[in-house]
């Protein structure tokens, strides 16, 4: 069975799929995605995939959506909620996904995450010049440079980062390393950065290294006040002891 539901957006569109396609609610789908096109050019649609007759059901679903070229050319983002990991698997790269819309998948209780994907621009975002990543070898972990004053769009890629983290591990580790505080507020940097970050409850711990005569004092009086978020301070010579501290 096929519903439609409101997002918060009026370019986007939800819709649930349940059971097995049904024509009205097909129709009803079309004439709704037909409607969003026609009033906002462009389409942003999240599918609630929750139970579905195995790939067959699901690709004679997508195909009559997609014999509206006209409607099918004009969505530009799709985000997945499934459970099931071969849609998941077949999202990537199945014919009937079209390389001009961008498609992710989400799990059926990422449904925040999901709508906040599709909220964000597709445009590149600007290059980031507060922030620059470190390689730490290890895919579990999120290594982070302080380099200058953070913006904006500083805070909104270190939420990116620490989402795929989030995503792909359960739970986030970080290694932030201050290498300078010229230009930011340097004692109140990790405040703004945990009431920056959205998924500030999914990080379990996080080593920040620098020289500052104020950080292990800051960092320890953190340590008190984040119960559940284990915090550790080193100088920039532990680098090996905060990556082994971390993992």
């Amino acid at each position: 069975m096929v519903t439609i539901f409101p997002l918060s957006q009026d370019n986007m569109l939800g819709f649930t799929l349940d059971g097995e396609v049904d024509e009205p609610g097909m129709r009803k789908l079309l004439m709704a995605i037909e409607a969003k096109v026609v009033t906002h050019g462009k389409l942003r649609l999240l599918g609630n995939i929750k139970n579905v007759g195995g790939f067959s059901s699901y690709q004679a679903f997508w195909n009559t959506v997609k014999a509206k070229k006209d409607l099918w050319e004009k969505i530009e983002k799709y985000a997945i909620l499934t459970d099931h990991g071969w849609l998941s698997t077949l999202s990537g790269g199945i014919d009937f996904l079209t390389p001009r819309m961008e498609v992710k998948t989400f799990k059926l209780n990422e449904g925040e995450l999901a709508h906040r994907w599709l909220q964000a621009s597709t445009e590149a975002p600007p290059t980031s010049e507060g922030v620059k990543t470190i390689d730490l070898g290890n895919d579990r972990l999120l290594g982070l440079a302080i380099v200058g004053k953070l913006y904006p769009a500083d805070y909104d890629r270190i939420n990116v980062l620490v989402e795929e983290k989030v995503r792909h591990h359960g739970k986030a580790r970080l290694l932030l390393e201050v290498v300078t505080t010229e230009g930011i507020n340097a004692r109140t940097l990790w405040e703004d950065l945990k009431a920056s970050m959205k998924l500030y409850k999914d990080v379990e711990r996080v080593a920040i290294i620098g020289d500052q005569s104020w950080l292990k004092t800051s960092v320890k009086l953190s340590d008190l006040l984040t119960p559940g978020l284990e915090l550790a301070a080193f100088s920039s010579v532990e680098h090996k002891r905060a990556i082994a501290w971390l993992d």
